[in-house]
Order: C-alpha cells, then sequence, then structure tokens
C-alpha cells in the first residue's frame, strides 16, 4: 500500500544512511523500524512485574505537630550530627 510520509530531514538522512548501509531498499528499512516501535509499544503498556513502593518508618515521636514539620526536620538533623 502506498501513502505519503512526512520525515523531518534529519531523520530522513540517517535513514537513507543506514538502509545504504546495511544495503536494503528504503522501504524495508522503515517498515523493519515501524514494526519494531510497534513492538515495543506493546511490550511497554504491559508491564511485567508491578512496582510498590516500600514503606518506611518516618521515626516521628509522639509529642510532635504535624503543622510545625520545620521543627521536626530540624531536630531529626541534629540528632543525625550527633551521631
Amino acid at each position: 500500500m502506498r501513502t505519503t510520509l512526512t520525515l523531518d530531514d534529519n531523520l530522513l538522512i540517517t535513514l537513507k544512511k543506514k538502509a545504504a548501509e546495511q544495503k536494503i531498499p528504503f522501504k524495508t528499512l522503515v517498515n523493519h523500524i515501524l514494526r519494531r516501535g510497534l513492538e515495543d509499544m506493546e511490550t511497554a503498556a504491559k508491564p511485567e512485574q508491578k512496582y510498590s513502593t516500600p514503606v518506611k518508618s518516618l521515626g516521628l515521636k509522639s509529642g510532635y505537630d504535624l503543622d510545625k514539620i520545620g521543627q521536626i526536620a530540624d531536630e531529626m538533623e541534629y540528632e543525625e550530627q550527633l551521631g
């Protein structure tokens, strides 16, 4: 099937060079690259594993007012400096 496709100049140059290097027709190279791109899109859309964020305690001590988070950060930094 014939269709018109507009390519960026730099992409066209790169594709033509690759086709010449591999000694294959330009059309064959473009079809191959499009197929691989579609396959990659399909595998990227189906993650092989689910991701989860590990839960970690902030180590907050009772009696802290969460509205004063700056105070908490300062105290935690001070405790780190003490070792």
